[in-house]
């Protein structure tokens, strides 16, 4: 047995489509970017100062090209996106850390441990140079920086830097010089967010950083981020038309550019609280339009990427918790290709948290469980063994291989029994995050380099970072 997902009836996905090729055609979008422009010109795009103007009849060619999956390579190993299993990303940007109930500023170690973390996760699949905001670095050497420690920490495959032409040529040719790959080499080995600044207009660095991407054959993540009443209209459909539109008019791009480069439908868009007059994440809303997003996704034969345990808490509490079941729920129950923000995220996406990270691994896990559902056969129902035990019987002792199948095993929540925990000390759940996070940094092994990549790194990286 086995949930069914069934969202959004195609009429109503035929009505957003329908409205998004009319403000493709009539309102445009615009696209701060010289280079931008010339590329849509050339194809027959009507521009009008910085605003472009999409036929259907563009779009339609746009779409038929693109891949429905594509291959995701490591140092060690590849991953298919949309091959049927979701590819988990931890966090993206926090500016903040929460450690032993307090906040500080991302440091250097901070960046080291939670790369660490990724690399030794058993759920994120990932990882990603934009795991935080640094501070302590130079804005000038940032973007380097984050690169290379993350290619000295991980081998797993990676999100790339897409923050204007240079970051994104930056990024690229580290990659692929520690990898050891020539020009040649056109493998997918990054793959970018391209985020959209609602309503309808993508700055400079987004569209360099896009092309950059596209014309290298390595796969971008078109993605709006839109907030209701603040950014796109106060319903929630009006919204989705919104983010629809501008995801498309990218999605053209990069078609245009190079015909049959992945790239991934996303959607980030947030609820929003107009009392207070902020973006919500982990609401009922959010989880709506991560859902919206995977249909409009099949619609268009695209994969996609939402946003994961999201949460407006500034603790791990019952909020977080809640919140990001929501969020998390949604999104893989409807079945994503990729779930960015996927663990440790608190305050917004302000803050990332070495507890609820930890927490998060286990969330996850637990939802998948509750997606796969069960098997009803002659072998699960177990006819025999109930038979055996008859009329006031019991099954102590009875137990098969397939009871670890049916049942999730946690290791962070708290099952003991009432007596047992009073006797054990009673230990919080923060109590047994902290010391699988701990335990994990401590056993962390750095992955191999040959002398050529340590020259890499040790190019961008000081010796007394290397954690």
């Amino acid at each position: 047995m086995k949930q069914e997902y069934n969202f959004a009836p195609k009429e109503e996905l035929e009505l957003i489509h329908a409205h998004s090729l009319r403000l493709l055609k009539e309102t445009g979008v615009v696209f701060y970017c010289d280079e931008a422009l010339e590329v849509f010109k050339k194809h027959g795009a009507r521009v009008d100062g910085e605003t472009v103007f999409i036929e259907e009849k563009m779009l339609n060619e746009a779409l038929r090209t693109i891949p429905k999956t594509y291959e995701w390579h490591g140092r060690k190993n590849t991953l298919t996106l949309g091959g049927g299993k979701p590819i988990y990303a931890s966090s993206y940007g926090p500016m903040y850390v929460y450690e032993d109930d307090d906040y500080h500023f991302p440091t250097p170690l901070d960046f080291a441990n939670f790369a660490k973390l990724d690399q030794s996760s058993r759920v994120v699949t990932i990882g990603n140079p934009n795991n935080m905001d640094m501070p302590q670095i130079k804005p000038e050497e940032r973007s380097n920086y984050a690169m290379a420690a993350t290619l000295m920490y991980l081998d797993k495959p990676l999100m790339g830097m897409v923050d204007g032409k240079k970051s994104a040529t930056d990024c690229l040719n580290m990659v692929r010089r520690f990898y050891g790959m020539d020009d040649s080499d056109k493998r997918c080995v990054v793959s970018g967010l391209i985020n959209v600044a609602s309503p309808f207009h993508y700055s400079q660095a987004m569209c360099e950083g896009l092309m950059k991407y596209a014309s290298e054959g390595q796969a971008t993540f078109v993605t709006s981020a839109g907030m209701s009443g603040l950014t796109v209209p106060d319903t929630l459909a009006g919204h989705i038309l919104v983010a629809n539109t501008e995801i498309l008019a990218g999605v053209v791009l990069t078609q245009l550019i190079n015909p049959g480069v992945p790239v991934v439908y996303g959607l980030q868009g947030l609820g929003s609280d107009l009392r207070y007059t902020v973006g919500t994440m982990g609401s009922p809303e959010q989880s709506l339009i991560f859902q919206t997003a995977k249909a409009l996704a099949n619609f268009y034969g695209m994969p996609v990427r939402t946003g994961g345990l999201m949460n407006d808490a500034k603790d791990m509490d019952i909020q977080a918790g809640v919140e990001s079941f929501n969020s998390g729920y949604a999104a893989i129950m409807s079945g994503v290709d990729v779930m960015l923000l996927s663990c440790g995220m608190l305050d917004s996406v302000n803050t990332i948290s070495y507890d609820k990270y930890i927490y998060d691994e286990e969330m996850i896990q637990s939802i998948e469980r509750f997606v796969r559902g069960y098997e009803v056969t002659e072998e699960t129902l177990q006819l025999d063994k109930i038979q055996k035990a008859g009329p006031g019987g019991d099954f102590l002792g009875r137990t098969t291989r397939l009871y670890r199948r049916d049942y999730f095993m946690p290791e962070i929540c708290n099952r003991l029994s009432h007596g047992n925990w009073i006797a054990a000390g009673k230990p919080i759940v923060k109590s047994r995050t902290k010391a699988a996070y701990q335990k994990r940094l401590e056993e962390y092994v750095m992955p191999e380099m040959d002398k050529d990549q340590k020259a890499l790194v040790e190019k961008y990286i000081p010796k007394e970072h290397w954690y």
